[in-house]
């Protein structure tokens, strides 16, 4: 099978569609990229990064964080801005992205010592 260079424009196009309709609220090559890993690892360690809106209950986040991933959670800027390091997959970013309160979403690899992507 040959394709071209605008066949392979055109289906990252539609991909790039189909993210941002699946999730909105979720930069692009942190989905990407977890789809890549996801090939190596179910369940790769990531750092997440999540704005969220302002006045939310931050214990009651905090709580429902630690239960789900067994993390405590840093919250940051007013309580807009929630990081937090643990294991991912696409259900749980998906989870996360249809979080009424939840303004954005970027994330990078774990990686102990290393700078993330933010």
């Amino acid at each position: 099978m040959s394709i071209n260079i605008s066949e392979v424009i055109s289906r990252f196009d539609s991909l790039d569609q189909a993210l941002k309709s699946v999730f909105p609220k979720v930069d692009p090559r942190t989905v990407v990229g977890l789809i890549l890993r996801e090939k190596i690892d179910k369940n790769p360690l990531y750092t997440l990064q999540t704005i969220i809106k302002p006045d939310q209950d931050t214990e009651a986040i905090r709580e429902l964080i630690m239960r789900e991933t067994g993390m405590a959670p840093g919250f940051y800027i007013n309580g807009t801005e929630v990081v937090v390091t643990h294991k991912l997959n696409l259900d749980l970013l998906k989870r996360i992205n249809d979080i009424d309160y939840v303004v954005s979403i970027k994330a990078s690899p774990y990686s102990a010592g290393a700078a993330t992507d933010f």
